[in-house]
């Protein structure tokens, strides 16, 4: 079965690997590969001394990511070696290029993309990595069970009305199409994710950046999957609460629906975007 890279875009994370990472390294198999991107936690947040501890890793005399320091360690068990590396931005870059970073810094075609806050079930990569066996096959997203709402999702629907570009939640969890692997947990192939260009800057700081990531490999003929198989808890303690409050969050994530929208409607779309900008002011206040 081919190897896989894990990346993991994280800022002021130590808390949560101490939650979650064990699980990450239980789910790799031999020759897996975990690629830790720091988005400049600063000192205070210890996440360097924090894998010295645990990964025994060195900082190496060149990072091949323009704008990063590159460490280097590796974890062994008795049935496996994993290479860890951990890439530290050296300004603060957002979800989406810090994962760009990271998916330039892996080693294998396959990478598995989650948050910090995410728990891979032990035999998650067993259910995904068949999947790549098609050539077309861009994303295999998996099966997320929530915990501070108790639900389960990941299997995702999108469609044009009133002007904007929606999404919510697909109800049957069967295997099958999806209209995007999410960002927090799913696997992608990297030459792919390379051709499309990885996460738009558009949608800097955050939100939306995966949605569109899958419409440009869907637009190229490449297919999006879902896998409930693949399993993973999702604790969402992100980051971004803390960073940006909830207002804020709502914010960014509602221009970025529009940023989405504008970049990706046809013709006919983009004049019922602006036909409909009135409806949504006055909603969405």
């Amino acid at each position: 079965m081919k190897n896989v890279s894990i990346v993991i875009p994280s800022y002021k994370g130590v808390h949560l690997y101490e939650k979650n990472l064990q699980s990450v390294l239980d789910c790799m198999r031999d020759k897996d590969e975990l690629v830790v991107v720091d988005d400049a936690s600063g000192p205070e947040d210890d996440t360097i001394s924090w894998f010295e501890k645990k990964f025994n890793i060195k900082l190496t005399s060149a990072s091949p990511v323009e704008g990063t320091d590159l460490f280097l360690g590796e974890y062994k068990t008795a049935d496996k070696t994993l290479r860890i590396v951990l890439l530290v931005n050296q300004s603060n870059q957002r979800f989406g290029a810090s994962s760009n970073r990271g998916f330039a810094a892996s080693k294998y075609d396959l990478v598995f993309l989650i948050n910090n806050d995410v728990a891979p079930y032990k035999d998650c990569l067993k259910y995904l990595i068949p999947h790549f066996e098609n050539e077309n096959v861009f994303a295999v997203g998996c099966l997320e069970h929530e915990k501070h709402v108790n639900e389960i999702g990941g299997r995702n629907k999108l469609w044009f009305e009133r002007g904007m570009f929606l999404h919510s939640r697909y109800k049957d969890l069967s295997a099958g199409e999806t209209a995007w692997a999410s960002g927090g947990s799913a696997m992608f192939r990297k030459s792919i994710f390379e051709k499309i260009g990885g996460f738009d800057k558009l949608y800097y700081p955050a939100y939306w950046e995966d949605i569109d990531l899958s419409f440009q490999a869907r637009k190229l003929g490449y297919s999006v999957l879902f896998e409930p198989r693949a399993e993973v808890d999702h604790n969402h303690e992100t980051t971004n609460k803390s960073v940006f409050g909830e207002k804020k969050m709502r914010d960014m994530s509602w221009n970025n629906a529009k940023k989405f929208t504008w970049k990706n409607a046809n013709l006919w779309q983009k004049i019922s975007f602006l036909l409909w900008q009135p409806y949504w002011f006055i909603k969405m206040r």
